[in-house]
């Protein structure tokens, strides 16, 4: 018993120490140990400044960090870049639509480039992410300099919350029945932290029927880990306080705190037990009885085969369903749970994915090509009824790639 305590007791100071760092209301605006002299204005609409003209003092909610190449999609012309032999621009993206250019990748070759997964909750980092080939890579960019670290890594990372002082690798559970081919097989998932080098810190005790997926509180003091059909709540000293299931649904993962900084109720995403589409829910925290957001959904008749993820702004509660190609695109909910699609003024594809939300605002990834390439990011105005595209055709060509809100703004 006595040994217990003592591992227990140091699992909870590195999780502290790594996952509940300074929460300083400044951390993410600026406050950095980089000299910068910044305007007192951010860009102007389609205008590009450099790395060190971004005023700091302002960058946080509304603003976006995203990826762009000048890839345009479908057959290149002879001479243009390709996926293969064109670089990757990261753009800090002010809500007006000014960009400022932070660093540049090289050119991928046969590879898939690095993807950018997170942004870290001072503002100062964000993430990268290879996981293709035989030595999956981070790489952590210095906001303020463009400098890139890039370092080996087992798992999807994410940065610890609030602050990003470490890393939290997930490996998801993999749950497949036998057959006469296949004998099957049932690896559970893991959940590990790191720090920004990649050197192991510690294992997550999530237990064997860990699903994949999880989010942390806002003060990082406590993970909520997905399971069968449910969530688990897990605190800094590793062991698991609550396990909630919702009746009838299977396949659940949390998607984020419905209410915000409240952090009491938790938007999560199930399939039901007759393998229907998926369903969103609200399920409180404490163990209350969880509330259908949508309607259920068998999966057999469109246009929504499937509830992705949604978004509570003034004008309603918008929905990222799923088409029968898999696709997202844009809907509003309706009264009885079902969906409606919403026609986006001056986009004319389905291919529509939220990226970010504020106030009456939502940002969009628009694609209008199948085969990827020449995506726009979007401001749509939900109250107005009005689009501004900030990033991508036709403002500056090309195509964007990966978009992150400023934190807790996702």
């Amino acid at each position: 018993m006595k040994r217990r305590t003592m591992v227990i007791a140091a699992l909870a100071a590195v999780l502290v120490a790594g996952c509940s760092s300074s929460t300083d209301s400044t951390a993410g605006h600026g406050a950095s140990s980089h000299p910068t002299s910044p305007p007192t204005e951010p860009a102007a609409h389609g205008v590009e400044e450099p790395i060190g003209a971004i005023p700091w003092p302002q960058v946080g909610p509304g603003w976006l960090l995203a990826t762009w190449s000048p890839v345009t999609g479908g057959p290149p012309a002879p001479g243009e870049p390709t996926e293969a032999t064109a670089t990757t621009t990261l753009y800090l993206v002010d809500p007006a639509g000014g960009r400022y250019a932070i660093t540049t990748f090289k050119p991928p070759g046969e590879m898939a480039g690095p993807r950018l997964v997170d942004w870290s909750g001072d503002g100062s980092k964000a993430l990268f992410h290879m996981e293709y080939g035989k030595h999956p890579t981070a790489t952590i960019v210095d906001l303020h300099t463009g400098t890139q670290t890039e370092f080996a890594v087992e798992g999807r990372p994410r940065f610890s919350r609030p602050d990003g002082g470490a890393l939290l690798l997930e490996t998801p559970g993999l749950h497949s029945p036998p057959s006469r081919s296949w004998p099957g097989q049932n690896q559970p998932g893991a959940l590990v932290s790191a720090d920004l080098a990649g050197n192991h810190l510690l294992t997550y005790p999530v237990g064997p029927d860990f699903s994949g997926g999880y989010i942390s509180t806002p003060d990082g003091t406590r993970l909520i880990l997905g399971r069968p059909s449910g969530f688990s709540v897990m605190g800094n000293d590793g062991i698991i306080s609550k396990t909630v299931s919702i009746h009838g649904q299977k396949s659940c993962s949390p998607l984020r705190w419905w209410d915000g900084n409240r952090s009491t109720i938790i938007l999560m995403r199930c399939t039901g037990t007759d393998s229907g589409g998926t369903r969103l829910w609200l399920v409180p925290v404490n163990g209350d009885a969880p509330t259908a957001l949508t309607a259920p959904n068998d999966g057999q008749e469109g246009p929504d085969f499937g509830d992705d993820d949604a978004w509570q702004l003034p004008a309603g509660t918008f929905v990222q369903p799923v088409n029968p190609c898999s696709m997202m695109y844009l809907a509003k909910l309706n009264a009885d749970g079902t969906t409606s699609k919403v026609a986006v003024p001056g986009v004319h594809t389905d291919r529509t994915y939220v990226v970010g939300v504020k106030g009456d605002d939502l940002h969009l990834r628009v694609s209008e090509r199948c085969g990827g390439g020449g995506d726009s990011l979007v401001a749509y105005d939900t109250a107005a009824g009005a689009t501004t595209t900030l990033l991508g055709p036709p403002v500056n060509g090309g195509g964007v790639k990966d978009v992150v809100a400023y934190p807790g703004q996702g």
